[in-house]
């Protein structure tokens, strides 16, 4: 786990040639250049991922998914002795030590990473240009790099190890009736995210006066690459092009999808509220609502922090889950199933950020759909009155050429 960690900590977001990671992004970036539009879309991300982490809280709540068909949680006991608490929550923010803050003690957590990777690049972005800072943002790049093709190889090996453990845990969680129960979690998913989109979506749309028509057809392409490669990285590139062709600024765009892409994946923040609860249910742990809201609390922080690549999110739960008392074997149990539904909240994340730069993009006065709508009428109007003045000029030529004149 603490090589994730480490990948924490370089790259807390997407990774191409339109957006770095969190360390380069603040280093690079003026901070003094945070103006309306970064207020604007700090609130909106906010607003529209609480609703998120709501609704999935709502929903597993409703349906419990993790209440049937797993014995295993039933012998398991909880430990009264670790309560987790307001006071413990805003400790766990602040890393002890060293490695605490790269991932290499035991202890790490993820929102302690992310917590000293803003740290450590606002107080970069501050040392003066002839002081290295080049040098560093050079070997931050360098070893993010290494990480992600040390992962890769991590992930070309990972379908084997998670088909004994799936096995092992089937066996000795309930045999087949734990599929039932996976099923229940996956439609629980889809269904929550459908009637998020159509809802909070929908809202926004109203609210922007967005066509939800021409908005779907212009993202058609990025929305079905995210949702068969289960990874809204590689969909960024085709966002980029919807976008900027459907009218959003280049202003706009570069600024909203890096940022959203790390703290606007409304489909991964449902699903870590609905996982998480599942998790106890599974488990035979019982969280009381205000219990869940702090978790949900620690969920909408660190959640931040799941990067834009496959299954990123079961890192995040894995971390946050340990803080609450409650086991992680139903963790291997959601491995199972977690490519379908990876590919739902992908498709989720990928339609939020979308929306979020064209909902900017008209509350900043810079969607150009518009304006380009308005220049074409102007055109048209201008070409009209071109022939008609061209026309007479042709009546006249040919009356002044008749003989009888």
């Amino acid at each position: 786990m603490s090589e994730i960690f480490s990948l924490a900590a370089l790259s807390v977001g997407s990774r191409d040639q339109h957006s770095k990671g969190l360390l380069n992004q603040i280093v690079i970036g003026n901070l003094k250049a945070l103006g309306r539009l970064a207020l604007k879309t700090f609130i909106y991300f906010e607003v529209v991922t609480t609703l998120a982490l709501i609704f999935g809280l709502v929903a597993v709540n409703t349906i419990k998914p993790g209440s049937t068909g797993i014995s295993q949680g039933k012998n398991y006991t909880v430990d009264t002795t670790q309560t987790f608490t307001y006071a413990l929550w805003i400790n766990h923010l602040t890393p002890k030590t060293w490695g605490e803050m790269m991932g290499g003690s035991g202890n790490s957590e993820l929102l302690q990473v992310l917590v000293a990777s803003i740290l450590f690049g606002c107080a970069t972005a501050l040392v003066p240009e002839d002081h290295h800072k080049r040098t560093i943002l050079n070997i931050c790049s360098a070893v993010l790099n290494v990480m992600f093709k040390f992962v890769d190889i991590v992930i070309w090996l990972a379908p084997l190890a998670v088909m004994f453990s799936i096995a092992n845990v089937v066996a000795s969680a309930g045999g087949l009736s734990v599929l039932s129960t996976l099923g229940k979690l996956v439609a629980t998913l889809y269904g929550t995210c459908l009637i998020f989109i159509i809802v909070v979506f929908g809202l926004v749309c109203l609210i922007f006066r967005i066509n939800p028509i021409e908005f779907l057809a212009a993202i058609r392409e990025p929305l079905i690459i995210g949702y068969t490669t289960a990874t809204s990285e590689a969909a960024l590139p085709k966002v980029f092009e919807a976008l900027e062709a459907y009218g959003v600024s280049t202003e706009v765009t570069s600024f909203v999808i890096p940022f959203g892409y790390s703290f606007n994946l409304d489909g991964s923040t449902l699903y870590l509220s609905l996982a998480a609860v599942f998790c106890a249910q599974a488990a035979g742990v019982e969280k009381t609502i205000g219990e869940q809201i702090v978790m949900v609390l620690m969920l909408m922080i660190s959640s931040k922090g799941v990067a834009g690549v496959r299954s990123a999110s079961i890192i995040v739960l894995a971390a946050t889950v340990a803080q609450f008392n409650i086991p992680a074997w139903p963790i291997t149990i959601i491995l199972g199933v977690d490519w379908f539904m990876d590919m739902m909240r992908t498709f989720t994340n990928v339609m939020g950020n979308c929306l979020a730069a064209v909902a900017m993009a008209k509350w900043e006065g810079e969607f150009r759909k518009d304006m380009l709508a308005e220049a074409r009428e102007g055109l048209q109007t201008t070409t009209n009155v071109s022939n008609s003045t061209l026309g007479t000029a042709d009546d006249v030529f040919i009356v002044s050429k008749d003989p009888e004149v």
